[in-house]
């Protein structure tokens, strides 16, 4: 009996480490220096809303339509398009010097289906053996597919790559280029070595020296055209020899034209990805250098494209994406989609031209970061993380230590409370901290300027001062919005007397509730403002409290200093209950655990903000109706912070969920339903 249970059990630990390496599959064929990689788990998504239901949504609908052809038998559900609807998928990125590919990688469920996809579209695509292939217009795009997987790979030449001085000349490429940067900005990545195809699959394209000049008459090819002079730079002295020459030329067989292609030697080229844009055909002398230009970039980028997909759909790779410590410990099995960075500098590096901030680093120390989408039963939750490096990680923690001053709580009633924003910083660390924060950031630009100018920072603050002043937390509590009259001046023509005249007029101002408070330990500049403005006749005094007065604006701001705390508000009457302590405050212990243990959170309630929006904000009363049936559909909102876990600071955003939605993805298809009905009814 032991022994039958044993070997049950083993063949169950068996089947799950099958099932576990088949789903992983698809994972190995991603390399592991892809910069960014995007997990969508279909299974979990099809537990929240089956297909047959997801087929009569709006969105559903709409795609169906979209993938399919109706006119001659098309689909009528998603599960038909071969796709795998309850598979994982994926996006991944990767990036060098030269290029950088978008892809997408799927499981197939039938392979015929897809084909019938492409037929009923009437796309052309070429078949070899269970392998499919089809290329976009311009060949930077590739789409390979067989009986398990379908690959998608779109390649785009990076800018900085082409603006290199040798690049250009060895391309023959002709239009201006304004923001070339400089040679060593552009320096091929050293750790990139290209010895074959398979290396260029895997983030190293092929050299542009591979794309050649040759006779037309090779085959296949794609034809640039050189672009020939302007009209207006041909001498006058030619147009009377033009029928002449015409006619010499007549008798003579055509020189052949010098083209671009990508050579057939390298690899298999399929005629489908050969550019056949009729519009780049005929280069008029009127054409535009840069579509010369386009064309010849895409050339080398549809090589690179067909060499990436091929190379990455025959064979994993060497070391997969599996193998990335950091990539997989960012997976959580429970998230529906996570998103994951190799690294936020990188990402900077790759998508934002050197030529822009000239040698500026924004996010140098940032490492890698992970998103998670968990869509539960009574809440939609996204999960952040960022790792920086250790020297971060230390200013980091110093300006972290700091927690939000527990006395605020006494001034918070959540039955009016509407919303909150609050934050907690160590003023003191973050004055030390910040020289050293720009000096890294600029530094290698201006050095010696910002050397001497946060020299002057730290020479003119005193941080320990500042600090007693300024402590570094604070809470903005927001209340609702309620209408004030206002009175302003306007200039109105009197057509009797032919003369303009101010005359006073009164208005309806949509103004905000609120009530601010910040910490202070020391008082004495603030005391020395007030005196000042009530000479000035900016600050009106109140018992116990003050009035600031903003001669522009329709506002009016109460404030007032007590235990330590800086208030502003809207509200008089709340402003003279708390100098009087008559405040009657109340919160939940939900939002005091928010509060008070994290260094950054907020909240909003929509449902409390339904119906205390005026008419007159909206315009009409239709507008408003439809505002607060919204607002009153949507859940409590909270964004906070997490503590910080070594090298990683983590924060979340959630949504709760009506108690009449089912789901959290059932729930999202409905907001999407009832505004796409909302933006029908207003066509």
């Amino acid at each position: 009996m032991n022994y039958t249970i044993k070997c049950a059990a083993a063949s169950i630990l068996l089947s799950v480490a099958t099932i576990q390496t088949e789903a992983q599959d698809l994972a190995r064929r991603i390399p592991s220096n892809a910069l960014a990689v995007v997990t969508v788990k279909g299974e979990q998504l099809t537990q929240l809303m089956s297909v047959e239901e997801f087929n009569r949504t709006f969105m559903g609908v709409a795609l169906i339509d979209k993938l399919s052809n109706k006119n001659k038998g098309g689909m009528n559900s998603l599960d038909q398009f071969g796709l795998d609807p309850n598979a994982t998928y994926y996006y991944y990125n990767q990036s060098n010097d030269s290029v950088t590919y978008n892809c997408l990688l799927a499981p197939v469920k039938s392979a015929a289906q897809i084909d019938e996809v492409y037929k009923l579209h009437g796309k052309k695509f070429e078949q070899n053996g269970e392998l499919r292939s089809h290329y976009s217009k311009d060949s930077t795009g590739i789409t390979l597919w067989n009986e398990k997987m379908v690959l998608f790979v779109l390649a785009t030449g990076n800018s900085k790559y082409f603006s290199r001085p040798e690049v250009r000349e060895r391309l023959g490429l002709l239009a201006p280029d304004f923001s070339a940067p400089s040679y060593a900005d552009a320096v091929a990545d050293s750790s990139v070595v290209v010895t074959d195809v398979d290396t260029v699959a895997y983030g190293a394209p092929a050299d542009a020296a591979d794309i050649v000049v040759v006779e037309a008459d090779s085959a296949p090819q794609i034809v640039i055209d050189q672009p020939k002079p302007k009209k207006s730079a041909v001498k006058s002295k030619t147009k009377y020899k033009k029928k002449k020459s015409i006619k010499k030329r007549s008798g003579k067989k055509p020189k052949k034209k010098a083209v671009v292609v990508v050579p057939e030697e390298d690899y298999a080229v399929d005629s489908t990805m050969v550019a056949t844009d009729s519009g780049y055909d005929n280069y008029t002398p009127d054409s535009s250098l840069y579509k010369h230009d386009d064309k010849i970039k895409n050339a080398l980028a549809g090589k690179w494209a067909y060499a990436m997909a091929t190379a990455s759909f025959s064979k994993q790779p060497d070391s997969s994406i599996l193998d990335n410590k950091d990539f997989v410990k960012s997976v959580d099995n429970k998230a529906e989609m996570t998103v994951w960075i190799s690294g936020a500098e990188d990402l900077m590096n790759t998508y934002v031209p050197q030529s822009i901030f000239k040698g500026v680093n924004f996010l140098k120390g940032y490492g890698s970061a992970n998103a998670k989408l968990y869509l539960e039963d009574k809440s939609i939750r996204l999960s952040t993380a960022l790792t920086v490096s250790n020297e971060m990680a230390t200013v980091f923690n110093k300006l972290n230590k700091r927690k939000l001053n527990k006395k605020f709580l006494n001034y918070i009633n959540e039955d009016k409370m509407i919303g909150y924003m609050a934050y907690a910083m160590d003023s003191k660390a973050y004055l030390e901290e910040y020289p050293k924060l720009v000096s890294k950031m600029y530094g290698i630009v201006l050095n010696d300027e910002i050397n001497m100018a946060t020299d002057l920072f730290s020479l003119l603050l005193d941080e320990e001062a500042v600090s007693k002043v300024l402590k570094g937390d604070a809470i903005f509590v927001f209340n609702g919005l309620s209408q004030k009259e206002v009175t302003y001046t306007a200039n109105e023509y009197d057509e009797d007397n032919f003369e303009t005249k101010e005359v006073t007029k009164t208005k309806q101002e949509t103004l905000p509730d609120f009530l601010f408070m910040t910490s202070s330990e020391d008082t004495r500049l603030f005391d020395k403002l007030i005196t000042y403005g009530i000479k000035k006749n900016v600050v009106i005094g109140h018992e116990k409290y003050f009035e600031l007065k903003m001669p522009k604006s329709p506002m009016t701001v109460f404030f007032a200093i007590k235990d330590g705390i800086i208030f502003f508000g809207s509200d008089a009457a709340e402003m003279e209950q708390i100098v009087n302590n008559r405040y009657t405050a109340k919160i939940s212990s939900i939002h005091k655990k928010i509060i008070g243990g994290n260094n950054y959170a907020s909240y909003f309630s929509a449902k409390k903000l339904a119906g205390k929006i005026p008419v007159d904000a909206l315009a009409s009363k239709e507008k408003m109706d439809k505002t607060n049936k919204t607002l009153s559909e949507l859940g409590d909102i909270y964004l906070k912070s997490l503590p910080a876990k070594g090298n990683t600071f983590a924060g979340e955003v959630s949504m709760e969920i009506p108690a009449n939605q089912k789901n959290a993805l059932k729930y999202i298809m409905s907001l999407l339903e009832n505004l796409d009905t909302k933006k029908a009814d207003q066509q």
